[in-house]
Formats: structure tokens, sequence, C-alpha cells
């Protein structure tokens, strides 16, 4: 298991929009023990044989790879003494074609079963489990369906829907229409009313391929490997997912779905045979084998010469000027993923040229400042079978796209002759040392995510599960001059299959676009006959009979009160001063790694200075200390821990309303072995970075301010919430000027009206207010091994506040609400894009009101029971939703919304609603 750095492949389309899922929480623990002891290779359990085990040290876990003896279904279960337990189907699905086949079964698969025939049994289980994660996604070449639990009986009836949708769904023709595309008539009752396209995953790729970054990786993929699947758009072009027909996604369900074709995955300590003993009876026995060697996705065919091309895309309102608004990027292909040292070895490599300081490519090309950093693309991508490496920038200037081209073979050339210093390589192998020892609470989640693209192409899933036996090749391989060199000449001055692509802002984009899209709705209407003139209005009449009908969700399992089994056991905390600083100290099974966290208060920054404190913790780690400069600093974090994060944070009073905290949340981890040197970084820190250099300080501040603009498309909906937060929260409106579209604007407008100089001062400035000893708590985790944590801890304080004004305890400052209009207001964010975000927001009660519980109650309700039937499933927008925020601000949202006048009469008639429920 391997994490990749930057991936064009990996913007998986997923079943619910966000927010849709609950968070992990350590809520509920089923401890058990060698669960999977009785199986050994070789042997038959419920109809699968055992082909190997393996134990997993690094992972402290056992890994067991099985068949399925008549449908050859294979089955990988991990055991490990981990709560959260995992379990996925997944199937090789290979588009040949752009209408989005795969993407749109994915949707009408969850429109209910055999079993559970209910509309969206996915989405209303939400409300009957505690799963701390359930999804559905669509790859390049793949689809899978996760979930995770950490109660036993939600876990099995969890799996108990998962299994019947894919395995059992109904895909009835009303759900296609729904979920994929269909013409409907503007207005439903009336038959002269124009048709229109419509449809949920219809709506959702047309938001798709209006960002910018989505657009680009997208072509880059079909430009770079264009022969086959990936040639292919798996989610689906807008302009071709029309032509999609429900016998189609009948017919790909039957051969793609089939279980011969299918790969499960379980983690955790549930026990395994109980999995193994239902889908055998329940499912694989009742089915015969069918060769899935038609899903197979072979070797591209490896180019003679390079080639170039150039798309379009639409202007960025938000972005720079217009003339600066390019893209480029330059790809190679490499190994084939099943080669999992290469794939191993190559994310490393990536590494070494593209992330930091030290690396080349920052140095050639990021250093020149010619640009707004890197682009989304830029990065090794593991995910597909053929895999790439790609470097490249945004926001340039179409003049220099020679220049960069030109840089770009350069610095291959230099790596191919000077190779990388080795203080380098060793800070990258720290990385992965460290990435072993630190296992998040969703570890199952994420070795899944890793493994399914290498599995889908028949990898050695158990060998790229053995991290140290890979780490210890490259470890050797890094450090030997030729080795490297070999590589450089073979992936990159050797390899004709390279593709530079570029992308230039067109005013028109949305208007050809919208050309298109009327011409093939105008050549598809004029074929339609009189009858299926009349089978469309009818269509329409009941999808919305459908949509609206009352359901028996009786028939879903739903998990008991007295199933719930509430955990007993809580970190102890201790609460201490050290010098004046206050702790609070946990130990913990660690795993032998150390974590340190930190609030810094920023109550005392004045109006010119907090509109630049999310730039301030942007830039503070990338300047000169005291002792170090900028390129030597980032080896001596990179070397010594995970690195540094700095975070504005806003924090809510739990029990009164409009009063909040602000600050700057720090952290870091590291082996326990290196806590020394972790904390001598933090006290290089709280000496104030030096902010001297303009030329560094200006090509930060530009790709900053290019980072801003990346994402608001995607993230729409939570702009829009926190927008119109703003308007009647004093919390959330300090929120909105560091980090929603007000801060994007804001930055935008002191990038054009400030000098460098000045901003230098500001930043200066913040850095001498809020890096002192007294205005920092801290928190640390550390194991029971890790044996003089006290004795660093209590040297760091003592020292941070040597000759620093630390008289008094910093305690927690919540800051007093500002007078707020009363009456309603609205605001419009005006974007050139095809579909909107809409969000409505009422003030209720904070936190520890009694009313709040009520109330998280009914946004949760609200969702699952009014606006997700009506916003989503008949209005066609992608996702929508209430939620409700720790300060009792109730919000309603929708994303990628073709509808969102409806949307707000929606919203305006929740009470209606309601009131006769």
């Amino acid at each position: 298991m391997y994490s990749r750095i930057g991936c064009l492949s990996s913007r998986l389309h997923r079943k619910f929009s966000p927010s849709s899922h609950k968070k992990y929480s350590s809520g509920i623990l089923n401890k058990k023990e060698n669960t999977s002891k009785g199986i050994l290779p070789g042997k038959l359990y419920h109809g699968f044989i055992c082909m190997d085990m393996e134990t997993i040290k690094e992972y402290n876990m056992t890994a067991y790879l099985l068949t399925h003896e008549k449908t050859k279904t294979e089955y990988l279960h991990l055991e490990r003494d981990d709560a959260n337990n995992v379990f996925s189907v997944g199937f090789r699905t290979t588009p040949q074609d752009s209408m989005g086949t795969p993407h749109i079964l994915e949707h009408t698969v969850l429109c209910g079963s055999e079993k559970y025939p209910v509309r969206d049994p996915f989405f209303k289980m939400l409300n009957r489990s505690l799963a701390t994660f359930m999804n559905a996604l669509t790859g390049p070449d793949y689809t899978f369906y996760p979930f995770s639990s950490q109660n036993e009986i939600d876990y099995r009836n969890l799996q108990k829907v998962y299994l019947d949708a894919v395995f059992k769904p109904n895909l009835e023709r009303l759900d296609f229409l729904q979920e994929g595309w269909r013409f409907e008539h503007e207005k439903l009752e009336d038959k002269s009313s124009p048709l229109l396209f419509k449809g949920v995953v219809y709506n959702e790729m047309k938001g798709a391929f209006s960002e910018t970054s989505s657009l680009f990786g997208q072509k880059f993929l079909n430009s770079i490997l264009p022969k086959g699947t990936y040639g292919n758009v798996s989610g689906g072009d807008p302009l071709c997912i029309p032509k999609l027909t429900h016998s189609h996604l009948k017919n790909f369900h039957a051969t793609y779905y089939h279980p011969s074709n299918a790969r499960i995955y379980s983690y955790g300590n549930f026990p395994l045979e109980h999995n193994l003993k239902f889908l055998n009876e329940n499912y694989l026995s009742k089915c015969e084998y069918l060769d899935p060697n038609n899903t197979i996705v072979n070797p591209q065919e490896r180019w003679r010469m390079s080639q170039r091309t150039n798309i379009s895309c639409r202007v960025d309102e938000y972005g720079g000027p217009i003339e600066k608004q390019n893209q480029i990027a330059i790809g190679y292909v490499m190994s084939d993923i099943t080669n999992v040292y290469e794939t191993f070895m190559m994310t490393a490599l990536a590494e070494l040229m593209v992330i930091g300081p030290n690396s080349a490519f920052y140095k050639s090309l990021i250093e020149k400042n010619i640009s707004g950093g890197y682009n989304a693309l830029t990065g090794y991508d593991n995910q597909i079978r053929d895999t790439l490496f790609v470097v490249g920038l945004k926001d340039v200037e179409r003049t220099n796209f020679e220049l960069i081209e030109k840089l770009t073979n350069q610095t291959i050339e230099d790596i191919h002759k000077k190779g990388f210093e080795r203080e380098h390589i060793e800070s990258v192998l720290h990385g992965f040392e460290l990435s072993i020892k630190h296992q998040s609470p969703k570890f199952g989640l994420n070795v899944l995510f890793n493994l399914m693209p290498l599995w889908n192409h028949n990898g050695p899933i158990l060998k790229a599960l053995k991290v140290n036996e890979l780490l210890d090749q490259l470890k050797a391989n890094l450090l030997d001059s030729h080795y490297v060199k070999d590589v450089i000449e073979k992936y990159f001055i050797l390899n004709n299959h390279k593709l530079i692509m570029t992308m230039q802002p067109d005013s028109k984009f949305d208007d050809i676009f919208n050309e298109a899209e009327s011409k093939l709705l105008k050549f598809k209407i004029k074929q339609l006959t009189s009858d299926e003139k009349e089978q469309i209005f009818r269509d329409g009449m009941e999808l919305s009979r459908s949509q609206k009908k009352i359901e028996n969700l009786d028939i879903l399992p739903c998990l008991k009160l007295d199933e719930i089994m509430l955990s007993k056991t809580a970190p102890t905390l201790k609460h201490t001063v050290s010098g004046t600083i206050p702790l609070q100290l946990c130990e913990a099974n660690t795993n032998g790694v150390t974590y340190f966290k930190g609030v810094l208060g920023t109550d005392n920054l004045n109006a010119t200075q907090k509109p630049l404190l999310p730039f301030f913790t942007y830039v503070i780690d990338k300047f000169d200390t005291k002792s170090f400069n900028y390129r030597d600093f980032d080896k001596y974090v990179s070397k010594s821990t995970s690195g540094l994060s700095f975070t504005t944070h806003v924090t809510e009073h739990i029990d009164l309303e409009e009063q909040y905290e602000q600050g700057v949340l720090i952290s870091s981890h590291c082996l326990d072995n290196n806590l020394s040197k972790m904390m001598n970084i933090w006290s290089e820190i709280f000496k104030k970075p030096k902010f001297e250099n303009s030329e560094r300080m200006k090509m930060l501040l530009t790709n900053y301010c290019s980072s801003l603009t990346n994402g608001i498309i995607d993230n729409g909906h939570v702009y829009a919430m926190q927008a119109a937060r703003s308007l009647v929260s004093s919390v959330d409106q300090c929120k909105e000027g560091l980090l929603g579209i007000k801060h994007v604007m804001n930055m935008q407008e002191l990038q054009k009206s400030l000098k460098i100089e000045e901003i230098q001062t500001i930043v200066d400035d913040i850095g001498k207010n809020i890096l002192v000893g007294g205005n920092l708590r801290a928190a640390i985790h550390y194991s029971k091994d890790n044996n003089n944590i006290h004795e660093e801890i209590d040297r760091f304080c003592v020292k941070l506040c040597e000759n620093q004004e630390c008289k008094e305890v910093n305690r927690i400052n919540f800051t007093d609400s500002q007078t707020l209009p009363k009456e309603n207001q609205g605001l419009h964010v005006s974007m050139n894009i095809p579909v909107n975000y809409c969000a409505k927001v009422i003030p209720t009660v904070p936190y520890t009101h009694a009313d709040y519980p009520k109330l998280r109650v009914l946004s949760r309700f609200l969702t699952s029971k009014y606006l997700h039937p009506i916003v989503r499933e008949q209005n066609g927008a992608y996702g929508g939703g209430a939620m409700l925020t720790i300060d009792g601000i109730f919000n309603f949202y929708s994303y990628r919304d073709p509808n969102s006048r409806v949307t707000m009469d929606v919203y305006d008639d929740t009470t209606d609603w309601m009131a006769k429920k």
C-alpha cells in the first residue's frame, strides 16, 4: 500500500454529494481477536478456496486472499484489531464510449433491488445506520461500493443492502430516466412547452465539464491514452450521454457486474466466515462462471513520437487576468501498474522531482514565478493500467509555453546528469517510514482506495501491502546514482510516449457548448415520432408520481437502540502548565508516533492584518529562519517530521450565541525518536521567519491567490452556505473573511493594490504579534514507551518563554459579536457555469441549548424525507440537504443544481411541508 502525490484519474464520481455521509466516530468498539484463525491456504470455506495467507508485519494484520470455486469471484480480507470494519464490492467497468454507462449504472443500481425495492436505499440507510462511511464511486475503469461501521449488526445490515443492490438491482426504466438522462417538458404538465434534457448524472457532468481543472484532467487522460478505455469519459460526456439507452445499461450490468468480474474486500476484526457464508448462499452459488477477459484493459501501444494538443475552457471570473488563465501539462506514460516495485519507486521519484523547495521542478519552474504554481495534474498517477508522470503549470501566459517546455527538458537532463542530493533522498524516504507508522481512523478505507486500482488489473496486491520490503529495495536503489540515471533515461530521455497539452480560456466556450447542446436536442427531437413524444409526456408524469409516492421503508434493515454499544473507554487527559504554557497530555497507543497540536490567538491583530492571516499561515514555513535558509529548513523538517501544518482557526462558543475564538491551529507529528528535533523545529518557527526575500514573497503570493480559485466550483455549496451564514452571524462573518468567497476577492484586490513590500511588512507584523510563548496552548499525544516526552516538552516550553512576555497562563478568549442587521438578507454571486449552488440559512440556538439535538435530528429528517426527494430526485440537482452548525445556524443547500429558483421555493416551503407531517 502506498500513496500517490498527484493523480489526474483520481476524480472519482461519487453517488452521494459532499456532506452526505457521517464522519468517523470512535463511539462504538467491538474488540475481537483472531477472527479468521482457522482459515488456511488450500482449504475450502463456504465455496471459497483460500489461495494465500500473509502476515503484514508493518500494519499488524493478516491478509487472506480467497477465490470462489464456482464463479472465481476474488475476495481479500485484511484481519486487524481495528473496530472500524470495512466492506466493499467492486467491478472492473471499462467504458467503450463516453455515454457514461458505468457512472449512470452506479447511480441506477442504487435505486432499488430485489429484496429492497425502494428508491435510493443507500441514502435511506443513512438514517437507519451508524455507518462511519457510505458511498459508491466510479473511476476510469472500475466501480466500487464501500462502507464502514463499528457495529457488527449494522455492518451486516449494510452488507445485505449493498450486495443486493449490485447483484440484484431492479434497474427500472424510470430510474434510468431520473438518474441518467431523459426528455422532459419544461412545464411538466404542458405538452406544448419545450422539451429539455434532464437527469442527475447529465447535470452532474455538465458541472464537471465547466470546472477547468476537471476538464483539463479528463482531456489529458483521453489524449495521452487515446486508444481503448482511457480514450473515453467514464463519467460521461454531456453531449454523449443522451445516446445511452436503458437496454444498453442493462446489458452492461449483466456483463460487468457479474460475480466473476467482482472483487470483494473486507477489513477489521469482524469474523470473515460470516461474510463468505452469506455471499455464497445468497448470491454466488446461484451463478455460473462468466469469463471476465472481455473487461481487461490492455497496455497502450507506445508512441514513436511525442504529440501535442490544445483545448479551450471557460473564462474564470475569479481567476487572474484572462491572458494569464492558460495551463500547460507535459506528461509521460510510465510503467504498468502491475509492476508493483516500479510503481512504488516512481511514487518516490516523483516526490523528489516536484514536491517542495528542494525538488528539481520547483527550482526550475515554480521559483521562476511565471505561473500560479503547479496545476492539479502534476505528480505521479498510479491509478490506471499505464501509469503517468505529469508536470504542469496553471495561470501562465501563452508566450511562456515554449520557455516552460525548454525548462522541463533541461530539468530532466540535469537530473539525468546529477541525480538527487542524498539529504533530499533521505527526507523522502523518512516520509515513507513515517506514513507506515501513522495510521488514521480510516486506515481500512485508505488501504482499499490504494489497492483497488492495482487489484482491478489483476496485480499482486499482497506484494503491494509489504511496504517494508519495497522500501528496503527503494533505499538501496535511490542511493545508487547509476540506478537513478538509468531510470531517468528509460522513462524520460528515451520515452517517446509524451504529450504536451495546453489550455486557453475562450469567452465563447459556454456559447459553443450551449449551441452544441441545442443542436443535439433539436436533432433528437426531430427524430421522435408522435407516439414517442406522447410517451415522453407520460414518462414525465409517471416519474413525477413515482418520486412522490410514499414508500414502505420498513423493509430496510434498521439498527435498534438496544443494539448500540456505547464505548466505555475514553482517553485520559492530563492538564498541566509548563513554563506558563497550558498543556493537555494524552498517553495512548500511537504506534511509536508523537503528535503535537497548538493554538495561537489572533485577537490582537488589527483590521489590516486579519485579511492576510490565511496567507501568513501559507508562507510561515517557506522562508529563511534564524538558523536555516528555506531549503535547508525544508530538509530538516522533512527528515524529522510529517511536515508543519498551519490553519486559520475560528471556533464557536458552545454555550453563548455569537461568541467565538480566532486563532491559528498548528500541528505536526514525528517518530518518537525524532521528538527532540520536532520541538527544535517549532522553536525555530517561534524565533520568527525572515520575510525579507521580496521575490520569493511575490512568487508565493501569486501561487496562493491562484490556489484560492481552484475548487470553488467543486465546493460551491460550501462557499454558498458560508456566504449566507455571514449575513446572519458574526462568527461566520469572520469565517467568510478568512475562508470564503470574500477572502478570495479580498486577496485578489490586495494583490493588485498593495506593493509587495507592504505585504511583507504586514506578514512580519502578524508573526511578531502571535509567535510568542504566552499566546500558545498545546496538546501532545504520545505512546507510553516515549520516556523523554515530559523532558522534551518542558525544555521547549521553558525556552519558548525566555525573554518573552509569559506572565499569565494562556486562556481561551472569546470575541463578542458585532451588531448585524435583523431583517432578511440575500446575496447572489455570479459565475458563468451551467449549474448552481443554493443556500439558505436560519439562526437558531447554540450547541448546549436543549433544542439543539432536536434541530440536529430535524436537519437529517428534512434531508432524507423532503429535500433529497425533491431537490435531487425530482429537480435533478446532484445533491441537496440540510445541516446544523455548532453555533446553531440551520443550513439548506443544493449542489450542481439546474433549478435554483425552484430550489429556493422548496427551502421556503419547508415549514408548510412539516406542518402537513
